[in-house]
């Protein structure tokens, strides 16, 4: 029960700050706004202001922030269709940038919380007979680059290192103050009863005060290793790398929750752990929203630049045509993931 509550308060925040951020942008661009609905289905609250309808449905896992009626367009100058393309681009970017910044502030509070050191990237130790320091690298190396990816966070060196299959890296560190360039660096791999290959990581880095300008520097890193893996994760998707199999939904939030907290773990612990999941989800949600498919953010950016190359609106019952097909197909992925999840959870 304190998965499935926690998890709605997490999407339910996600998504109206997501929207907040469509709202906030549209009132300084003066959009006359018909609706603010946090929630999808039936609702079960409705608050009239001034001029917008502001509603919670019964359903947490989405929202919306509705402008105006088509057919009072054409006659509203206030309407969004009426605004300049640029307006409607930073409306439409608005909620996806208020997602990437909360994930920034969520960061910034659990590096706070979090016990001891901030994880550098410089190398502190090596254990005994270490290959990657028979290979090239040093004590006091700071590794700013694996495999030609830059590398912000220890995350991005983890990253490169789950990806791996040989165990041999080609890094660029920094060394006394010079870009040192580093060829086959080699770690070794154990190979477990099924077969399977692991990498030895056979050195520690130093940690680093907690100071505010550290802190400053890590949120900020680690807010671009997120948003970074979000879109790698999504390039392997894509690519057939990872199978449609392997997304997961609010169920699946719901199950990763109930396995990271506990009731033994120290309080503090567990309300890390909301956080950080909390963060991944919230820049997943931003970044997610602007591919540019049908009904997503992005999509509808698409169709704004899409008019400008051709000078010209897109009729509006086109773009509402493909919007719905991309609305389905959204709900079908929706509807599949659910199910996918609650598979997994019977260990299926």
């Amino acid at each position: 029960f304190m998965s499935i509550l926690i998890t709605i308060i997490m999407f339910g925040i996600i998504i109206a700050l997501h929207e907040f951020g469509h709202f906030i942008v549209a009132k300084l661009c003066d959009v006359r706004i018909a609706e603010f609905s946090i929630g999808v289905g039936p609702a079960i609250f409705k608050k009239k202001g001034k001029e917008t309808l502001f509603c919670i449905r019964l359903l947490p896992f989405g929202g919306f922030c509705m402008f105006e009626n088509d057919e009072d367009a054409e006659y509203d100058e206030r309407a969004f269709e009426n605004k300049k393309t640029w307006q409607k681009i930073v409306i439409l970017l608005a909620g996806a940038v208020m997602n990437i910044l909360l994930g920034f502030i969520l960061v910034f509070v659990t590096t706070c919380l979090e016990p001891g050191k901030i994880t550098s990237t410089t190398v502190s130790n090596f254990y005994e007979n270490a290959r990657s320091e028979q290979t090239g690298l040093k004590v006091d190396d700071r590794i700013i680059e694996v495999n030609g990816m830059r590398v912000f966070v220890d995350g991005d060196i983890l990253y490169q290192f789950s990806k791996d299959k040989d165990g041999v890296f080609d890094m660029v560190v920094m060394r006394d103050g010079e870009k040192v360039e580093l060829e086959g660096v080699t770690f070794d791999l154990i190979a477990d009863e099924s077969g399977n290959s692991s990498m030895v990581i056979d050195f520690t880095v130093y940690g680093k005060d907690k100071t505010f300008v550290n802190i400053c520097e890590r949120t900020v890193n680690q807010t671009i290793y997120i948003s970074r893996i979000v879109i790698l994760s999504l390039v392997d998707l894509v690519s057939g790398e990872y199978s449609v199999r392997d997304l997961s939904g609010p169920v699946g939030v719901v199950s990763v929750i109930g396995s990271a907290i506990s009731p033994q773990q120290a309080f503090i612990n567990n309300v890390i752990t909301v956080l950080t999941i909390s963060s991944l989800i919230t820049v997943n949600v931003g970044i997610f929203n602007l591919i540019p498919f049908p009904a997503l953010d992005g999509g509808k950016i698409l169709f704004r630049i899409i008019e400008v190359i051709i000078k010209k609106k897109i009729k509006p019952e086109i773009e509402g045509t493909i919007s719905a097909i991309g609305m389905f197909l959204l709900f079908g992925l929706m509807i599949f993931t659910t199910f996918n999840d609650i598979l997994k959870l019977f260990g299926k």
